[in-house]
């Protein structure tokens, strides 16, 4: 019993611990997170980019067929760039161009079934 109660309490003093450090966002190796680190020119060019191009999909059943190859093309350019990032956060921009872009490829597609009916009408 006695035992137990001494894990217990190691165990919950070690989670507080460790949301204690995640929380104040410290790193395994002691130093400290900063999420206001400057980023070089290079990563913001990409990050302004990746914005504009999946800033749109709200508007991707409006645009012109020529506007969705175009938009895949820019997502297909930005995929090199994604991939020299860190992992955690090549994962998430990643995952976020590939719904972009799947988005694109999707509306394109139909669009191009939709022009291919109505000739055959």
């Amino acid at each position: 019993m006695l035992f137990t109660t001494k894990f217990k309490a190691t165990i919950i003093t070690v989670l507080l611990l460790l949301g204690l450090a995640v929380f104040c966002g410290v790193r395994a190796m002691g130093a400290p997170q900063s999420s206001a680190a400057p980023a070089s020119p290079a990563q913001e060019t990409w990050r302004k980019e990746f914005d504009d191009v999946c800033g749109k999909t709200q508007d991707a059943m409006s645009f012109s067929p020529e506007e969705l190859t175009d938009l895949i093309r820019r997502c297909d350019s930005l995929r090199p760039q994604i991939e020299k990032l860190d992992e955690s956060r090549k994962k998430v921009y990643l995952g976020r161009l590939r719904m972009c872009r799947g988005l694109y490829a999707y509306v394109l597609d139909e669009k191009k079934l939709d022009e291919k009916k109505k000739e055959n009408k």
